[in-house]
């Protein structure tokens, strides 16, 4: 690529500058993916430090990318709009509002804290106008934390438009969901409840990966598995493109050297789905088979995939006989616990 630089019109010089700036920005994103859950799901403030000084060498590189190349505007799309109100919503709670109106937005709010502090000194001068937030400090923490993801946001939007790019994201994404899935597998076999087998920690038996949450860990997953699904899909839209998928093309496709990698993305849904169960969240149980079944019934109504719907049915025989295998039992009653609701009222 250096050899096509001329001087005629500069036109090589400008293209080879914006390549190596993405350059610069998958390979810090990729950094960035795979730091976050093996960090322990960048929940303690060294670690949202470091989320948050990557997050700004990839928007400064594409800043620096659109200052090379003048003639290139931001890329408009709706995506821009939940993201914008979400950041809205956050400095909202931050204005000093009228007590009035924080009373009318949120009564409890303007209640609570009139009781709290109506004992202080000069009360009535610092209750004419509070927060919405309890802790604004804290909100102010935060808030930078969702700056930086709302840049990574923008920047990815921007630069991964060809289709190449965007395969490779969905390959980073569920390459390092594959990872932290076989540790948290390797966990659950032969762990001893600790984090990477010498960390302790209170709110972790080990089911959860590197992540101290086991929460975190179910939504996670839930992403990994949502890019590996999407590569699967593109590729069997790819190799069986003017192909009718009949049983005798199917098995014939499945034992070729071009079906390895659609064989490594299903072993990580696999996985993936085994160590949702495993780590006993319901939360994410639950909200991964309604992205099953939701995602089952849009393939459905598309033509050029209802002749694959073998896929869905050999992860599905493949995740439940890795769930029986990993302790079926566990989990079971692990869900029967939703029966009982009123137990967790105050969450």
């Amino acid at each position: 690529m250096l050899n096509c630089r001329t001087d005629c019109e500069g036109l090589d010089i400008v293209s080879v500058a914006c390549s190596r700036f993405d350059t610069i920005i998958e390979l810090t994103l990729a950094g960035l993916l795979l730091f976050m859950p093996l960090a322990f799901g960048a929940v303690q403030p060294w670690s949202r430090e470091v989320v948050i000084v990557l997050s700004g060498v990839i928007v400064l590189s594409f800043l620096l990318k659109m200052l090379w190349q003048k003639q290139r505007s931001m890329f408009r799309h709706w995506a821009y709009v939940p993201i914008a109100a979400l950041l809205l919503i956050v400095v909202l709670q931050l204005v000093p509002l009228p007590c009035s109106l924080v009373s009318v937005i949120s009564p409890n709010t303007a209640a609570l804290k009139s009781e709290l502090l109506g004992d202080l000194p000069n009360a009535g001068i610092r209750l004419d106008k509070m927060t919405l937030s309890f802790y604004p400090h804290a909100t102010r923490h935060d808030l930078r934390l969702m700056l930086a993801v709302a840049g990574v946001f923008v920047v990815v939007l921007n630069v991964f438009r060809r289709p190449e790019q965007i395969k490779r994201l969905l390959m980073v994404i569920a390459a390092i969901g594959g990872i932290v899935a076989a540790i948290a597998l390797a966990q659950t076999l032969f762990g001893n409840g600790k984090l990477y087998w010498f960390i302790s920690t209170k709110y972790s038996e080990g089911y959860s990966g590197p992540f101290v949450n086991h929460s975190h860990y179910g939504q996670f997953m839930n992403l990994s598995m949502g890019a590996a699904l999407g590569l699967i899909i593109v590729k069997l839209y790819e190799d069986f493109a003017g192909k009718k998928a009949t049983p005798a093309t199917i098995a014939t496709y499945l034992g070729s050297v071009s079906a390895r990698s659609l064989w490594i993305l299903i072993a990580i849904i696999i996985l993936g789905i085994t160590t949702v169960f495993s780590s006993l969240t319901r939360g994410g149980m639950v909200s991964m088979l309604i992205a099953v079944g939701f995602t089952t019934l849009m393939l459905m109504r598309r033509y050029s995939f209802k002749e694959h719907g073998w896929i869905m049915v050999l992860i599905a025989l493949g995740a439940f006989t890795c769930v029986l295998y990993v302790g079926f039992d566990a989990v079971y009653d692990r869900l029967a616990t939703l029966r009982n609701l009123d137990q967790y009222s105050s969450r």
